[in-house]
């Protein structure tokens, strides 16, 4: 029995319409999956406010001695720049430890950026384990002090529930009140919530004009959407040039998502003539800025030789970059490797490890792989019932071949056998 294969689950999407090397009489054959230009995107959370100093040893030197000087006295302001600056190791070594401490010292004094900085600390786990509810609850003191970074992130909690009850109407109104004050990632957040119809109603009129205020802000997210939605929206602003130049605009801005969407319609052909060799600059330039998509799709070419020398150590390393930076589409594509034994030695131990850790992301694609292991009496896991129990997920998903193989798992000659 033979596990399915697909491109990225983001970018190069899994899509049951574009089918290659597909026998519909043996639905547990191995199945390739086409890329498309098919994309996922969702909110975007404020990193911590970096302070930015000369770049002079100097000047640095006398900064940091005021700033030390001060904060030793306590002063709030001080505390809160010296803690950013560890943080991000902007003029220092980085040092998780002594940044919170500082941070909670000026969060005390109820100093909104150190509130705000240390719930992002918390939400990413920075020198500590996550810990969603201090997280929010930092965000929801900084917010209510005035810092709309804050403001915008609790939007971001209650989108996905991270220490609170998800409650996507909240999620909109703390999203539209920071946009409402000027906050270009929030304008950028409400175009996603416009566009998808969550926590407000549907509607990508309106979103386009907040992906396009917020894309005039200087917002490398909303030019990025903006751009990807003047492509693929269905309405009257479908513009294919319009929509590629703010693609352009946003990869300059410093976008990998922009970056590796560019390299997505050249391997695609979308609207093009099919490029592999564009496609592959474009992939190498999202690479560079570390998108786990971009590496994922580097990898598929190199396995499969387009516009590139085949090479599966290549696509092994590439995709080995890609699950280290937990991108699912990647694991799924990796355990496909393992399983047959291309670029690495046959292991179905390691196949079944890197499907089960996709499957936890909602991968549908490795829901089937691992339907299949769970399926094969030889595998070591043999399991009918989990296997049919994720047979059903992908079938839901659209998954043509689930359904199939599920009629085949549930057939009198199934349980006879």
């Amino acid at each position: 029995m033979s596990v399915r294969y697909a491109c990225a689950n983001n970018q190069f999407s899994v899509a049951s319409r574009a089918l290659k090397g597909a026998n519909p009489d043996h639905v547990n054959e191995v199945i390739q999956h086409e890329p498309s230009t098919d994309v996922v995107v969702t909110t975007v959370s404020g990193q911590v406010a970096p302070t930015h100093y000369s770049a002079s040893p100097e000047y640095n030197a006398m900064v940091l001695s005021l700033l030390r000087q001060s904060a030793r006295g306590g002063d709030a302001e001080s505390q809160t720049k010296l803690g950013a600056m560890y943080a991000c190791g902007d003029g220092v070594p980085k040092n998780y430890s002594v940044a919170r401490a500082l941070l909670r010292r000026a969060a005390d004094k109820q100093q909104p950026l150190a509130l705000y900085n240390l719930g992002v600390m918390y939400a990413q786990g920075y020198g500590a384990d996550v810990n969603a509810e201090v997280a929010f609850n930092c965000y929801a003191k900084a917010a209510e002090l005035g810092n709309l970074d804050a403001l915008n992130n609790l939007g971001v909690c209650y989108q996905n529930g991270f220490g609170c009850v998800r409650n996507l109407e909240l999620a909109f109104e703390r999203f539209h009140e920071a946009a409402e004050r000027g906050h270009a990632i929030a304008m950028s957040n409400c175009g996603y919530m416009k566009e998808l119809g969550l926590g407000t109603e549907l509607d990508e009129v309106e979103a386009l004009r907040f992906y396009r205020t917020a894309a005039g802000r200087g917002c490398v997210e909303a030019a990025y959407n903006l751009g990807r939605l003047h492509i693929f929206t269905a309405t009257f602003y479908n513009d294919f040039a319009l929509g590629r130049e703010s693609l352009h605009k946003a990869a300059r801005m410093g976008s990998g998502d922009a970056y590796n969407l560019l390299g997505c319609i050249e391997y695609k052909g979308f609207k093009v003539n099919r490029n592999y060799e564009l496609a592959r600059q474009f992939f190498g330039q999202a690479e560079r800025l570390g998108n786990a998509a971009a590496l994922n799709n580097l990898a598929w070419l190199y396995q499969h030789g387009y516009g590139v020398p085949l090479d599966l150590a290549k696509a092994v390393h590439y995709y080995t970059q890609s699950v280290a930076l937990g991108y699912s589409s990647a694991q799924c594509n990796l355990g496909y490797l393992y399983y047959h034994g291309l670029g690495v030695e046959k292991n179905l131990a390691q196949a079944f490890e890197l499907f089960r850790r996709a499957v936890d992301a909602e991968n549908s694609t490795a829901m089937f792989n691992l339907a299949l292991l769970f399926l094969d009496p030889d595998s070591g896991y043999h399991d009918p019932a989990r296997a049919a129990s994720l047979l059903k997920k992908c079938a839901l998903a659209g998954i043509a071949e689930a359904r199939d193989l599920l009629e085949e798992v549930h057939s009198p000659e199934a349980h006879r056998a």
